[in-house]
């Protein structure tokens, strides 16, 4: 096993987007049960606002970018989407307008998309892979380096292969209206 950081590890966690080129997230989960969350996720099940305070990745987002750094997302949304997932969609848009590059891949339960592992990950300047770990009830545990080349080349062939089936946030939402109102 490589270095770990455990979720309570906030400076060696937040060490980690002081990336140099290029941060990229795949995320497959349907519900992050994050305790700092279950407040807004149930003010937003109970009036529609999706109302979490988000400035210090927004913060941390604009520097990077500012810096001419990328910050890409794809996102496996799984239709119909979880609660989880429709109150995370509208979190989004807010990163988005930060800067941050957040794609999604539509899919259904049983049709999961080829050549996309279920796992989560954080590849930084395509060489430091951080496989995410979740408890089953949902929370973040832990973070855990990967460092076999193999497993690196792994990982960037996954993100490649993400990146040609996603499709930019705004454009997805967009046509769902889209679909819903006709």
């Amino acid at each position: 096993m490589g270095r770990v950081i455990e979720a309570d590890d906030w400076d060696d966690w937040y060490a980690l987007f002081e990336f140099r080129q290029s941060a990229y997230r795949l995320e497959t989960l349907q519900t992050y049960a994050e305790p700092e969350e279950a407040e807004a996720v149930a003010r937003f099940l109970a009036t529609g606002e999706a109302r979490l305070d988000t400035s210090w990745w927004e913060s941390l987002i604009r520097r990077q970018r500012d810096a001419g750094r990328t910050a890409t997302r794809v996102r496996v949304l799984v239709e119909p989407f979880s609660d989880y997932t429709r109150f995370e969609t509208l979190c989004f848009l807010r990163f988005v307008e930060a800067g941050e590059d957040i794609r999604v891949i539509p899919t259904t339960a049983e049709n999961w998309p080829p050549g996309i592992p279920s796992r989560d990950y954080w590849l930084f300047d395509d060489r430091d892979v951080w496989a995410m770990h979740y408890s089953e009830a949902g929370p973040f545990v832990r973070a855990e380096l990967l460092d076999d080349p193999a497993v690196i080349a792994e990982h960037l062939r996954w993100r490649d292969v993400a990146l040609a089936q996603a499709v930019p946030l705004r454009d997805y939402l967009a046509s769902r209206a889209e679909s819903q109102t006709s």
